[in-house]
């Protein structure tokens, strides 16, 4: 009778202290691996995120520049540049006939236009006419800036334009040219939310407003439009500049936002310029 032994195999200390090693290393690899990956997914998400961000604020607001009333626009260096205002167009075209300064023939005349593209919301914005400074658009005196108080219905492409004050212009424009400006409309960089924000609904002032005035002005909305911004101002890292029009240049604006992801010390400068027709 054949009798067969059978021996039970198992395995021993080291070998299962080995393998644990070799598992742990092997685990150790692939979670590096994978959140490697993860933090290049993230990093990427959010570089195209302020790519995009910046992207859309940059173009919001080369946009509502470019329908500025020339010479509208300004910043303040009394603070830090922080602020740029411009007032928008509502409506623009050209002239037939203007009160003037002189016998009542020339200063009794109505303000007669070709009518512009629309005739909606005019009143209440502000006939501009050879403004050529920003007092003239912002300023108390009222010779070349009043506020339209109707505007009548078009008779062979033209209309009437009545206004308050009902005195004359002080003079004329050298293209027969005007211009219905809305309120006025002002960016602000906030340096301690890291924010860029639009302000609208304050009014017009003498003075621009300062970021602190629009911030407690009740009338007036805001809007975030851009974070993660980190100009130093103390550094002369001004986000505004605004170079005024000569007779052989058109006004000149100048962005410097400095973009930076909060968890990494990623830079993204971006400078942009823009220039508005020197056309009053």
């Amino acid at each position: 009778m054949i009798n067969y032994q059978h021996r039970s195999r198992g395995f021993t200390l080291v070998e299962l202290v080995i393998v644990i090693v070799l598992l742990a290393l092997t685990g150790l690899f692939v979670f590096n691996y994978l959140g490697f990956g993860a933090q290049i997914f993230r990093d990427t998400t959010e570089r195209d995120q302020l790519v995009s961000q910046s992207r859309f604020a940059l173009n919001r607001l080369t946009s509502e520049l470019r329908n500025a009333v020339p010479r509208s626009v300004r910043v303040s260096v009394a603070d830090s540049q922080r602020c740029i205002e411009f007032m928008p167009i509502l409506a623009s075209s050209q002239y037939v006939r203007i009160p003037r300064p002189g016998p009542p023939s020339v200063s009794n005349v109505p303000f007669t236009a070709i009518a512009p593209t629309t005739l909606d919301g005019l009143v209440g914005g502000y006939l501009l006419v050879y403004a050529t400074t920003t007092q003239h658009i912002y300023g108390n005196a009222t010779q070349r800036r009043k506020e339209v108080t109707g505007v009548t219905p078009p008779v062979d492409n033209l209309v009437d334009i009545s206004y308050s004050p009902n005195t004359f212009f002080v003079t004329d424009s050298p293209v027969r040219r005007y211009y219905i400006g809305g309120m006025p409309i002002s960016w602000c960089y906030d340096e301690t939310s890291r924010g860029l924000y639009r302000f609208e609904g304050y009014g017009r002032l003498n003075n621009q407003p300062s970021f602190a005035d629009l911030q407690l002005s009740t009338a007036t909305s805001a809007e975030l439009m851009a974070e993660n911004i980190y100009n130093d101002l103390n550094n002369s890292e001004f986000p505004f500049k605004v170079f005024e029009a000569t007779l052989y240049r058109n006004s000149l604006i100048q962005f410097d936002w400095r973009f930076r992801r909060d968890a990494a010390q990623e830079p993204l400068e971006i400078l942009h310029e823009v220039y508005i027709p020197n056309v009053p």
